[in-house]
């Protein structure tokens, strides 16, 4: 296919996904087609998008508060999928600004996919602050927190996007409304006056206190033991 079609192709692609007529189903399945032709012949927006249409001007946009700054390494794998550039300004080993730079209509994208990921991020490294006994420092271990998760969404952003098979677009695209339809409906739930959780089941191991206690029958402790030499438990040699 020569590029000019491809263009045009996407053009029409994109013409259905801003369409406010179509499906919810349609507009998902057009953008995803799109974006999936960009990757692949390695365009960007401003290739296909007509340059003095002004409602495409490239904008800046600042998240409303501050977050633990490694989070920009989530944030930069949606953006990029988002056909945006992530940034932030401060110091990485601290709170940040974090911000997205792009297209109008990608920044919305953008955000509505990272604004519940970053909180549920933030949130997640509180309560595990809070409870954390590793041997490594904390900070040592957010930072490998942050990284492995970003490592993850990138793997599964990379996954959807180049392994899926052209007939299995319309079944994925259904799978990824029931997605969302379910996230609505936890967002949604009333959850005043719940304490604040990071599992459904937050049992944790208890262990007694190492204390000496003397044991005063020690014949009938004695008589649970294979053989005794010296009033003391005799076990066989395991090791010649």
């Amino acid at each position: 296919m020569e590029l000019d079609d491809v263009v045009r192709k996407i053009k029409k692609l994109l013409a259905v996904a801003e369409d406010p007529s179509a499906s919810d189903q349609e507009i998902q399945l057009a953008a995803y087609r799109a974006e999936k032709l960009m990757f692949k012949y390695k365009l960007d927006r401003k290739d296909i998008i007509e340059k003095d249409d002004s409602s495409k001007n490239v904008e800046e946009y600042y998240f409303e508060k501050k977050y633990t700054a490694y989070l920009v390494w989530t944030l930069m794998s949606i953006a990029e999928y988002c056909q945006t550039q992530a940034f932030y300004n401060g110091k990485l080993n601290s709170k940040a600004n974090l911000g997205i730079i792009g297209f109008k209509d990608d920044i919305i994208l953008c955000k509505e996919i990272a604004l519940p990921i970053l909180d549920y991020m933030e949130d997640t490294l509180l309560d595990l602050k809070e409870c954390y006994i590793g041997e490594v420092d904390f900070r040592i271990f957010k930072r490998n927190w942050c990284e492995g998760f970003a490592s993850g969404i990138k793997t599964q952003l990379d996954k959807g996007f180049i392994e899926l098979k052209e007939e299995e677009i319309d079944t994925y695209i259904l799978h990824l409304q029931d997605i969302l339809n379910f996230a609505n409906t936890v967002n949604n739930a009333p959850v005043e006056g719940l304490d604040v959780t990071i599992g459904a089941n937050e049992k944790k191991n208890v262990f007694r206190k190492d204390e000496v206690k003397i044991f005063k029958d020690n014949g009938a402790l004695l008589q649970n033991a294979p053989s005794e030499e010296q009033h003391m438990f005799k076990i066989p040699k395991v090791i010649n």
